[in-house]
């Protein structure tokens, strides 16, 4: 007991007298902020938190890096005010290094932001538009891609006369003007019914298309419009086939579209589709690939360009080292980077099989 006592008494007067045990040295890595705006509440939610989740995996899954990541999500509910608050919040007080965006509602309000303020944006989205500029990217499956593979398929049926029913958001009326100017170009008949998304009646124009004796409808379109028109098409017994690009995936009721093919995007390597299901039970896997990949590229970008230069990048590095980025093994396949900062990706066709989306060929 004396012993410890003595111990205790001499360590406190090595103390007094400055002798300090080793403390671990501060971390001295510097830190990379990536602000996030994503859809993590409302309509779009689980999607969302998919989408959150995606980039926490890609987080862990990159390798030991001589910079620190953190991501700062902020949820925006796919509002576009909403969204705009979130982008001053991580422009002007989180002072982030790059910003991600969900889908082009985000997108078209933070890329106006984060030009002017040569902030990186990467958004997860096929409208174009918001690219413009030196900071913006884009990375999604392009509207032309996706409708080549709709027309082709169209053309495999048979069908000579087209319906292309559209919903009035911007990147589904993109797809549908993609795929308006291919049936043109072929010189295939088709006429267009444009509609709100929230539409609750499509049995005039149903009615029409049926009189009309088209061969196949095409279907662009989102809840909850796009619900009621397939329950209007179930219940009113339109014979025509009816195609779509990516729409079905959102059906609320998986049963009226079991066994229906469609064209769509690839959702990312399986792997990662099985390890977010293992997570958390879902199967809902519509743009988690394009996520891993944008969180992916950026800590590669950055990582790389300080190990060079021993400085964290300024956005202008980062933008010159991406733009030589091309042929990438990416979740979603090979990746190309054009002169205007959009990443091109393969279309692919999937199936409805027991309620959930199977792609059947590449």
């Amino acid at each position: 007991m004396k012993k410890i006592l003595l111990s205790i008494m001499l360590a406190t007067a090595l103390t007094a007298c400055g002798e300090k045990a080793e403390t671990p040295k501060e971390n001295t890595k510097p830190v990379v902020k990536i602000g996030v705006i994503d859809a993590l509440s409302g309509k779009y939610a689980e999607n969302g938190k998919n989408v959150q989740q995606a980039i926490e995996f890609a987080k862990q899954d990159f390798p030991y890096s001589a910079v620190d990541f953190e991501f700062i999500f902020e949820d925006y509910g796919y509002d576009a005010i909403r969204a705009s608050s979130a982008a001053n919040k991580l422009i002007n007080i989180d002072k982030v290094n790059a910003l991600i965006t969900w889908s082009s509602i985000a997108g078209n309000i933070v890329s106006p932001l984060a030009e002017p303020n040569k902030i990186l944006h990467f958004s997860i989205s096929n409208d174009e538009k918001v690219a413009k500029g030196k900071y913006n990217f884009t990375h999604f499956t392009p509207s032309e891609a996706l409708a080549e593979k709709l027309v082709k398929q169209i053309e495999d049926m048979g069908a000579k006369k087209i319906a292309l029913f559209a919903v009035y958001q911007p990147a589904l009326q993109k797809h549908t003007n993609a795929v308006e100017k291919i049936l043109k170009e072929k010189d295939i008949e088709y006429e267009r019914f444009d509609f709100g998304i929230d539409n609750k009646d499509f049995v005039l124009m149903l009615e029409k298309a049926k009189n009309k004796n088209f061969d196949v409808l095409f279907l662009c379109a989102l809840p909850p419009s796009l619900d009621v028109f397939l329950r209007t098409y179930f219940l009113r017994k339109i014979a025509i086939p009816l195609v779509a690009i990516d729409s079905l995936l959102f059906a609320g009721d998986k049963n009226l579209v079991e066994g229906m093919k469609f064209v769509s995007s690839p959702d990312g390597d399986q792997e990662l589709l099985n390890k977010l299901t293992a997570k958390n039970g879902s199967t809902n896997y519509f743009s988690v690939g394009y996520a891993y990949d944008v969180a992916t590229l950026l800590m590669k970008a950055y990582t790389e360009l300080y190990k060079k230069n021993n400085n964290v990048p300024t956005s202008d590095d980062v933008v010159n080292y991406l733009m030589k980025l091309n042929g990438y093994k990416g979740a979603v396949g090979e990746l190309f980077i054009n002169q205007d900062g959009v990443v091109f990706s393969p279309a692919v066709i999937k199936q409805i099989i027991n309620g959930q989306p199977v792609v059947v060929e590449e």
